[in-house]
């Protein structure tokens, strides 16, 4: 009698719980038990416990994968593998983990005793991509080209044992690495440079050593050739007083090192100047000097002497002009591969012959001839001065292999068209068309590429000579150096065309002679 209705209300309550699964489970045990109870009873009735609800469960997914576009079969397998933690890519993350944890200040395990040097940690360099880099230049470029002076020593391991020096060979391997490549040092290497100097300025506290001084002359080379007028004469001025409190350039040591970088130092703020230079080096320019096949001249001390007027300032520029001829085919009789090479211990041939003495040497003699009276006397001295500019164009770009473009070539390529504007350039054709076009490629070479019209001045007098005379310059001047500047230039010496020969009267030949 009473089992009916109890049936129909548990039947009704299992049916709205199930619709709620969440709680179904917790609900059913409060209805069925009582509190205080242990047994499932209603008014003395033992109740059958429901059957628990099975619960639907959705079937597990595997979770999205989107692809890229063009993604590749390695990165998605890749992804894969790092979207499921596994023990492989554990172990490979802790290992990376401990790759960042390295610390890059540590100092390198360095046997000194071994003759091992550890520059980073003896001189503080900084432990940057920039220090690697300005060393590699160094050794494997800069020592390669004819900057350094002969005979040459390793110069490396000079550097690496004194701090001045080597700061200043960081700063100096920078602005090389960039000025090959026609840039100027961007100025977040500043740094390197105040580095230098300040060591430097604490070198002057002092009496100055042979490493401190080499290291002020390539200082006063470098802001000459790529920095400000006002900072190269400071330097020079420092390294004057230097000297002095050593008492004179010819007690320094390093074998003649420290003297032949002072004297390059000397004679290229001399040329900036327009003055002579204030030391007197101790050479050797006339060492190893094989035989080689000369140029005959033919008739240019007569026409020379049209413009001279001066025995003594022809034969000086005579010889200037077959010396730097003499020097160019001495280069070009060495072997490319044991030219400069520096990896060897063995000297090289420049270092035999003190290849470097010979360019200090006629650098000299062309900068005595520029302030020599009988230069200025002559009625020809615009153009002769423009041809002395031009050689030392030809010695900076050529013989020392300077880069292009830089402020000594810029200058005196300035210099020689000054000149030439002041004369009338087919007075000159008529008596030495070879050495009018050997000045006008060579000022062209030096002109500043981003100055408005250097070049182009140039460009259009070299074609006017190519007009006159059966020679033809390659556009631009492109690919030619060495004594491929001679031999277009000495291309030019034939005679006159009829038209040229019109064009000059009288007043022209009074000029000329």
């Amino acid at each position: 009698m009473f089992v009916a209705p109890v049936v129909v209300h548990l039947s009704r309550l299992v049916t709205d719980r199930g619709k709620r699964p969440d709680a179904a489970g917790e609900s059913a045990g409060e209805e069925s038990k009582a509190p205080g109870e242990g047994d499932d009873t209603k008014n003395g009735l033992v109740l059958e416990e429901s059957a628990p609800l099975k619960e639907k469960r959705t079937p597990s997914r595997k979770p999205i994968r989107i692809r890229r576009v063009r993604q590749t079969k390695v990165k998605a397998k890749r992804h894969s593998k790092s979207s499921s933690p596994s023990t492989g890519a554990g172990v490979k993350s802790t290992r990376d983990n401990k790759k960042k944890q390295i610390r890059f200040d540590l100092k390198p395990q360095v046997d000194t005793k071994l003759g091992g040097t550890d520059p980073f940690g003896v001189f503080e360099l900084p432990q940057d991509k920039t220090t690697d880099l300005a060393l590699h230049h160094w050794i494997h470029v800069f020592q390669n080209t004819r900057m350094p002076t002969n005979p040459r020593q390793p110069w490396m391991q000079i550097n690496l044992s004194d701090k001045t020096l080597l700061s200043v060979t960081v700063y100096c391997s920078i602005n090389h690495f960039f000025f090959i490549r026609g840039q100027r040092c961007p100025p977040a290497y500043l740094p390197r440079k105040l580095n230098a100097i300040r060591n430097i300025n604490k070198e002057l506290l002092k009496v100055p050593s042979d490493h401190a001084m080499v290291a002020v002359a390539v200082m006063t080379l470098l802001e000459c050739m790529g920095g400000e007028p006002a900072e190269w004469v400071v330097h020079r001025r420092g390294l004057q007083l230097m000297i002095c409190s050593r008492g004179g350039i010819e007690t320094l040591g390093l074998n003649g090192s420290v003297q032949r970088v002072i004297s390059w130092a000397d004679t290229c703020c001399a040329v900036l100047l327009r003055t002579n230079p204030s030391l007197q080096p101790t050479l050797i320019p006339n060492a190893l000097e094989p035989a080689i096949p000369g140029v005959s001249v033919g008739n240019l001390s007569e026409r020379l002497q049209q413009l001279t007027a001066s025995s003594h300032l022809t034969s000086g520029l005579i010889y200037i002009y077959l010396r730097l001829r003499y020097l160019t085919q001495f280069l070009s009789a060495i072997p490319v591969p044991t030219l400069t090479s520096s990896s060897s211990s063995s000297p090289t041939p420049l270092d035999e012959s003190f290849f470097s003495d010979k360019i200090d040497f006629i650098e000299r003699a062309i900068l005595a001839l520029l302030a020599s009276e009988s230069l200025a006397e002559s009625k020809a001295a615009a153009f002769l001065t423009a041809l002395l500019n031009a050689s030392l164009v030809f010695v900076y770009e050529e013989l020392r292999e300077v880069p292009k473009w830089n402020n000594v070539s810029i200058c005196l390529s300035q210099r020689i068209r000054s000149g030439l504007d002041l004369i009338e350039l087919d007075n000159v054709a008529r008596c030495c068309p070879d050495l009018l076009l050997w000045v006008l490629m060579l000022g062209m070479s030096g002109a500043n590429p981003l100055e408005v019209g250097a070049r182009a001045w140039f460009v259009r007098e070299i074609i006017e000579v190519e007009g006159l005379f059966e020679v033809k310059v390659p556009k631009g001047l492109k690919e030619i150096s060495g004594m491929q500047y001679f031999e277009l230039a000495e291309g030019a010496i034939t005679q006159p065309s009829s038209r040229v020969e019109s064009d000059f009267d009288e007043d022209v030949r009074d000029e000329c002679g």
